[in-house]
C-alpha cells in the first residue's frame, strides 16, 4: 500500500495527517490497555430490570471500541511497517482475540444470544452473529494448532521456490547464473541464450519452456512437492475441523460450515458449481505459452478523478450525495475528503488518495458506521489513471464497497459487517459494482476485453471452480464426498488430463482458511449479476438501494430477492436462474 507516512490517519478520527509520526505505536498502546468486557458489571450499572433491547445496546456500547481497534489494525497491516510495528499489531490482535474469547464465554453473553433469537428481525439477525461467535470458539491449544498450521501452509506457498530437480535433459533450461557464466566465457556469440534462461521459479519455467510435455511434468511435480511440504499442516487443520463438526452433531466440517448458509448443504454447492463448469481447453501448465499469442486490448487511459466525479453524479439517482470537505492546510487535490449522505442521513466520510506508485485500486474500512453509535469512515486508495479491465473492475468494486459499507442501516456493528449468511455479505456491493461498470463504461467489453483478457477471465473462473470442488471434497467424509472423481472435474474445466489430482489440495492457501466456503465468491458474483439483469431497467432505484444495501428492516436474502423476482427464491430455483442466465 505504500509507506505509512504517506496516508496517516489520526486515531481519534480527526482526518488526514501528513508527514506525521507513525500512529501504530499509539494504536497498539490503546489496544493493550483495552479493559476486559464484563457484561454482568455493565448490566449492574443500569436500572433494573433490563429489557432485551437495552441489554443488546449495552453489548454494542461495550464492544464497539474493540471492533474499531480491530478495523484499524486490519487497515494498518496493509502498509509497509517496521518489525516493531508488525510485532505490536500482532500483540494487539492476540489481545483482541483474548478479550473477545473471554466475552463470548460469559453466561450473560449466551443468555442474551438466546433471548435475541426471540426478538424482532434486527435482534434475530444479531443473535445469529453472536451464535456464530460462540460456535467458532476454540481452546488455546486448538487456536495455536490452527494458526500454526495455516501459517505453515501460507509461508510454504508464498516462497514459490520448491527446487526444480529436472533429470530429463530436453526439459532443462539455462538459469540466469549459467547464462552469465556462458556470456562471460564466450561473449556475444551465444547472446541468444538469454531467450532461454529462467529465474528458477516454476512460473518462469512454464513461460520459457517450449515443450508441452516438459511443462506438464514440472507443473505436476510442483504440486507433488507442495503436497510433501504441506501435508502434515493441512491434515492437522482437517482433524481439528472434523472434531468441531462431530461435537456439533454433523458428519463432517463441510456439512457443519454450510448449515448456516443459503446453499446449506454440499449437494446444493455441488449443483451450483456444476452450472459454472465450462472447459477453457487450456491446462494450467500451458497458459503462459498461449497468452502471448492472443491479442490484448489497447484501452484509453482515463483520469480516475474524472470518473469518480461522474460516479458521484450518477449515484445521486440512488439517493446519495457527496459533499467535499474544506479543510485547512492538509487538503490537497490528491487527497480529497467527502462527507456522504443518503436521503439527507449523514453516513460518514470518504477519504480519497491518488498515488501513481499504487498497484491497484482498493477500499479500506477505517470505521464502520453504526446507527445511533458512530458515523462511518471509508478510504479509497486509487491509481491516478484507469487503463485496463482490471483497473475498471477494481475501481468500481472499491467504490461500491465503500458506499455500501457506509450505507448499512443497522444499529449493531455485527449486522452491518456481516449479512444473514456469509455468502450474502457482498451481494449488495457486487450488484452496485455491476451497475457502476455498465453505467460508467457502457462499451466495457468492446473497449477493455480482447482475446487475451477474455481468456484470462475464463481461465481464472475455472480455476476458482475447480478449487471450490477440491475444497468441498477435502472437508467431507470420504464416503460422502460430492465429487468421486476430481480428475474428471479437472478435465471438464481445462480440457486436459491429470491423474495425480489428489496432490492439488496442498497447493492453494484458501483451502486452509476458507475451506468448503471457498465457493462463496463465485456464488456472490453470479447472484449479483442475476440481480442486475433482473433489475437493470427498473425505475425505482432508490427503493432498490434501500432494499439491497441499507436493509433497515434486516430482511434475509431470500426476502430481499422475493421483492423483485417473480417466482420462487429457494436455493435450487436460484441456481437454475443462474444456469439459465449463463447459457
Amino acid at each position: 500500500m505504500g509507506k505509512l507516512t504517506l496516508l496517516t490517519l489520526g486515531l481519534l478520527f480527526s482526518g488526514f495527517i501528513y508527514a506525521a509520526p507513525s500512529p501504530v505505536p499509539l494504536l497498539v498502546e490503546q489496544c493493550l490497555r483495552l479493559p476486559r468486557i464484563d457484561l454482568a458489571a455493565a448490566y449492574a450499572e443500569e436500572q433494573l430490570p433490563l429489557s432485551i433491547a437495552k441489554q443488546a445496546l449495552i453489548l454494542e456500547q461495550q464492544t464497539i471500541g474493540l471492533n474499531n481497534i480491530n478495523d484499524r489494525v486490519n487497515y494498518y497491516r496493509g502498509f509497509t511497517l517496521s518489525a516493531d510495528e508488525r510485532s505490536g499489531l500482532l500483540q494487539c490482535q492476540l489481545r483482541l482475540a483474548d478479550t473477545l474469547s473471554e466475552l463470548v464465554n460469559q453466561t450473560e453473553f449466551h443468555q442474551l444470544t438466546h433471548a435475541l433469537s426471540q426478538g424482532d428481525r434486527e435482534q434475530m439477525l444479531l443473535s445469529g452473529k453472536l451464535q456464530s461467535l460462540i460456535d467458532s470458539q476454540l481452546s488455546i491449544t486448538e487456536k495455536a494448532t490452527l494458526h500454526t498450521a495455516q501459517a505453515t501452509i501460507s509461508q510454504g506457498l508464498a516462497s514459490q521456490q520448491f527446487s526444480l530437480d529436472i533429470h530429463d535433459k530436453k526439459c532443462q533450461l539455462i538459469t540466469e547464473d549459467q547464462t552469465d557464466a556462458i556470456l562471460a566465457s564466450h561473449g556475444e556469440e551465444v547472446a541468444d541464450t538469454q531467450l532461454l534462461h529462467f529465474s528458477g521459479t516454476v512460473a518462469h519455467y512454464l513461460l520459457k519452456q517450449p515443450h508441452p510435455q516438459c511443462r506438464a511434468q514440472v507443473w505436476q511435480a510442483y504440486q507433488a512437492r507442495a503436497r510433501q511440504r504441506n501435508r502434515d499442516a493441512l491434515n492437522q487443520i482437517l482433524a481439528l475441523r472434523q472434531q468441531t463438526a462431530w461435537a456439533a452433531g454433523f458428519a463432517d466440517h463441510a456439512s457443519f460450515s454450510l448449515s448456516t448458509q443459503l446453499l446449506s448443504s454440499p449437494e446444493l454447492v455441488k449443483a451450483f458449481l456444476d452450472t459454472q463448469t465450462h472447459s477453457v481447453g487450456i491446462a494450467p501448465w500451458d497458459l503462459g505459452q498461449i497468452l502471448p499469442q492472443k491479442a490484448f486490448a489497447q484501452a484509453p487511459q482515463l483520469l480516475t478523478a474524472h470518473i469518480l466525479a461522474q460516479s458521484f453524479a450518477y449515484l445521486q439517482q440512488w439517493g446519495l450525495h457527496f459533499e467535499p470537505i474544506e479543510t485547512i492546510n492538509i487538503q490537497e487535490s490528491s487527497h480529497p475528503i467527502f462527507r456522504v449522505y443518503h436521503q439527507r442521513r449523514l453516513l460518514g466520510e470518504l477519504y480519497i488518495s491518488y498515488d501513481v506508485a499504487r498497484q491497484r485500486h482498493q477500499q479500506q474500512t477505517l470505521r464502520q458506521g453504526v446507527i445511533g453509535q458512530q458515523f462511518g469512515q471509508q478510504a479509497l486508495d486509487l491509481k491516478p489513471q484507469l487503463s485496463t479491465h482490471k483497473d475498471v473492475e477494481q475501481f468500481t468494486h472499491a467504490l461500491a464497497q465503500a458506499v455500501t459499507s457506509l450505507a448499512k442501516g443497522s444499529h449493531f456493528y455485527l449486522n452491518n459487517t456481516q449479512d444473514s449468511t456469509q455468502e450474502s455479505h457482498h451481494i449488495g456491493s457486487l450488484w452496485l459494482a455491476e451497475i457502476l461498470q455498465n453505467e460508467l463504461f457502457p462499451h466495457y467489453e468492446q473497449t477493455y476485453l480482447n482475446e487475451r483478457e477474455i481468456l484470462v477471465k475464463a481461465y481464472t473462473k475455472q480455476l476458482k471452480v475447480f478449487r471450490a470442488k477440491v475444497a468441498l471434497n477435502v472437508y467431507q467424509a470420504q464416503s460422502l464426498q460430492s465429487y468421486g472423481d476430481l480428475a474428471t472435474e479437472f478435465t471438464y474445466s481445462f480440457g486436459q488430463e491429470w491423474s495425480q489430482v489428489d496432490d492439488y489440495p496442498y497447493s492453494f492457501n484458501a483451502i486452509a482458511n476458507e475451506g468448503p466456503l471457498y465457493y462463496q465468491s463465485l456464488w456472490q458474483e453470479a447472484l449479483a449479476k442475476l440481480i442486475y439483469q433482473i433489475t437493470a431497467n427498473r425505475p425505482d432505484k432508490l427503493s432498490l438501494f434501500n432494499l439491497l444495501v441499507v436493509n433497515e428492516d434486516s430482511l434475509s436474502l431470500s426476502e430481499q430477492l422475493s421483492a423483485f423476482i417473480e417466482g420462487p427464491t429457494d436455493p435450487t430455483s436460484l441456481i437454475q436462474y443462474i444456469a439459465n442466465m449463463s447459457r
